[in-house]
């Protein structure tokens, strides 16, 4: 029963998978939520949408998950909606190569040879469960896989004091201070750190690059197996909706918060839709920096933690699907190493529909050379990179494309940039931050947004509990 009904409600705005877990949470522990979303749909940066001229549904980009994130898919299950992934049985990623004159596609696998496991168990531990595959990784030279370990060795034994401390620094310079080549971290970190920070090495700090190799490949040997989405990202938000209202709290789609009131030193009030105004007893702020920062009350803005708000960088992803007119890929997806096709996904095959026409979707991370090009001029780099990658589609007919483009799709974990990655406790007693780009640890990821979101559920309900 909830015992707090009778109390002004609590207001998240926005409607990202941080504010539905804050949201979540909040009413779970028995509080009356108000959830606002300026958009007629939940998701934030993760939804589908359909499109009317193929009846499909397509989502804004390619998202994965991982089994290192944990806190993601607690959320999947709490909301009845797990059935949505599909994990690999191991971590497997076909990496191709399309300027290779020999092995034209190499694996990067987590399966370890017939005498390296027993019984569906992997008798070497992380991260040496890598090793075997490594070994025959083709698009690195010899020597350039055996200095690896130079690398590889100081992460797995770092320590979180000694991986915080290294936040100035770029994961870039870290990695060529340890033997690491700029054709290696071309070819095989960047691999890696673009699509899980959206930004380069170079433009990554040490402290955010290293915690993506520590969670993924040095503490489980089933971190990084990867999970594939097959249904439209937009059943996750719309379940998560669904389940709030269940629970009773209320959801306003299509309804943004345009002010939020103080008296003295917490929040008294929200103005929103046509200026109505509602008394809260709280409010989880969850959006992105910048609209987030523009909602402080100015007297509040040069205070702390505000202020940092406004210090944050945006890093685009550009996704293209792509319909052909025939199969032209046979795994769900494969790395290219070529910056206009970093990774593509047999969308046709991943989410079970009818054939042909045949759909991949590819996904370019930190996409800043190509955001601001007319989308004819985007088609254009794309379908030549995909056509160098995917061999099988000599003589194939792309039939239609579309373009996708999130300008400020995640922050950027530039160096230095932790400073300014905030705790969800605020100077305004009863107002609480949440997002992705909050001090959880993650990159821009899922699995950060939900993160976020507890955290900042947490702290507002001690706040309450500690009021009088």
């Amino acid at each position: 029963m909830n015992d707090h009904g009778s109390e002004a409600p609590i207001a998240i705005i926005g409607g990202g998978l941080a504010g539905l877990s804050a949201a979540l949470d909040l009413v779970d522990a028995g509080r009356n939520v108000v959830l606002f979303e300026r958009r007629p749909y939940a998701g934030g940066k993760a939804y589908s949408f359909k499109d009317p001229s193929y009846e499909v549904v397509l989502d804004n980009g390619q998202h994965i998950t991982m089994r290192c994130c944990t806190e993601f898919q607690a959320f999947l299950e709490r909301i009845g909606c797990a059935d949505v992934v599909r994990y690999q049985e191991h971590l497997e990623v076909a990496v191709i190569d399309p300027d290779s004159r020999g092995h034209h596609v190499s694996v990067i696998s987590a399966k370890l040879p017939l005498g390296l496991s027993r019984g569906g168990r992997r008798l070497l531990p992380a991260p040496l469960h890598m090793l075997p595959s490594m070994l025959t990784y083709e698009h690195l030279g010899a020597s350039e896989k055996a200095r690896l370990a130079f690398a590889f060795e100081p992460i797995r034994r770092m320590s979180e004091f000694e991986r915080l401390s290294l936040d100035r620094q770029s994961f870039a310079d870290w990695l060529s201070d340890h033997r690491q080549s700029e054709r290696v971290i071309e070819r095989f970190w960047d691999l890696i750190i673009l699509p899980t920070c959206n930004d380069r090495c170079s433009d990554v700090s040490a402290t955010q690059g290293i915690q993506i190799f520590q969670e993924g490949f040095s503490s489980e040997t089933t971190a990084a197996d990867i999970g594939l989405f097959t249904a439209g990202l937009g059943q996750v938000a719309d379940t998560a909706v669904d389940q709030l209202r269940r629970r009773g709290a209320q959801v306003q789609l299509n309804s943004s918060v345009d002010e939020i009131l103080t008296d003295e030193a917490e929040v008294a009030s929200i103005r929103y839709g046509r200026g109505e105004q509602m008394e809260v007893s709280g409010v989880v702020l969850a959006l992105p920096p910048k609209p987030a920062f523009d909602l402080i009350p100015s007297p509040w803005r040069r205070r702390e933690p505000f202020w940092r708000l406004s210090r944050h960088e945006v890093s685009p992803i550009i996704n293209v699907h792509m319909q052909w007119d025939r199969e032209v890929m046979r795994r769900d997806f494969v790395g290219v190493l070529d910056p206009d096709a970093q990774f593509i996904f047999h969308r046709s095959q991943i989410h079970g529909w009818p054939t042909p026409p045949h759909w991949i979707s590819v996904s370019i991370s930190g996409a800043h050379d190509l955001v601001d090009l007319s989308q004819a001029e985007i088609v254009a780099r794309v379908e030549r990179a995909v056509r160098r990658a995917l061999r099988r589609t000599e003589g194939a007919t792309l039939l239609a494309t579309r373009v996708v483009k999130e300008s400020e799709a995640t922050f950027r974990p530039k160096p230095g940039m932790n400073a300014h990655r905030v705790r969800p406790r605020t100077s305004i007693r009863n107002l609480v931050l949440a997002g992705a780009w909050t001090a959880t640890g993650w990159p821009a990821t899922m699995e950060s947004a939900v993160r976020s979101g507890r955290a900042a559920a947490r702290v507002l309900l001690e706040e309450q509990v500690q009021s009088p």
